[in-house]
């Protein structure tokens, strides 16, 4: 029973996905979430923070990188769920130079830093508070890349088609990226002679 509880336990953890080490911390690190900041930010300067989120600007200045984020929540591993609409901005500083090409709106981050005070920030003529914190690490992620899937139909010969085959046109249909096409062919079945 022992040795059962053990190989349970070990492959739930295994099982747990992990955000990437540049942005990971030390198990029971305490982590401002991004609701927090936005109630109330005086009391939290300078607390860690790891948040996701796309790129909508880069600003490239003297000594120092600001990425203006739209925050949305992380999934289990940190790549952030665009699933829905976005909860609000950040900031992110950064020190240096960080090529604009590379860190480009639209792209996925996740950043780990500490909270600073707040910047204002115009959007067209609106002003916003940035939620801003200080760049530890950030991890660009790589564009999602769904794979086609290519599925064979014959056609509906009841609930169990295997027993009334008798031949026939099959079409090939290609799904993948959130739409199913339309057969572009035919496979025509080989016959015996």
């Amino acid at each position: 029973m022992k040795i059962f509880l053990l190989a349970s336990l070990i492959l739930v953890l295994s099982a747990c996905a992990s955000y990437p080490d540049n942005v990971s911390v030390v198990e029971g690190t305490e982590l401002t979430s991004f609701g927090d900041v936005t109630k109330s930010e005086s009391t939290l300067t300078g607390k860690t923070v790891r948040w996701s989120g796309i790129i909508a600007k880069v600003s490239n200045e003297k000594t120092v990188t600001k990425l203006d984020v739209l925050y949305y929540p992380a999934s289990r591993n940190g790549r952030p769920k665009t699933t829905d609409d976005p909860l609000g901005r950040f900031r992110v500083v950064i020190e240096g130079f960080i090529d604009p090409a590379i860190y480009k709106q639209g792209k996925a981050i996740t950043a780990l830093g500490q909270l600073k005070t707040s910047e204002t920030a115009k959007i067209g003529e609106y002003e916003y508070e940035y939620p801003t914190l200080i760049s530890k690490n950030i991890h660009l992620w790589e564009p999602l890349v769904i794979q086609p899937q290519v599925q064979f139909n014959y056609g509906w010969y009841g609930y169990n088609p295997r027993w009334h085959w008798r031949g026939g046109v099959r079409h090939v249909y290609v799904i993948g990226q959130g739409q199913t096409k339309k057969p572009t062919g035919q496979a025509k079945p080989k016959l015996s002679h």
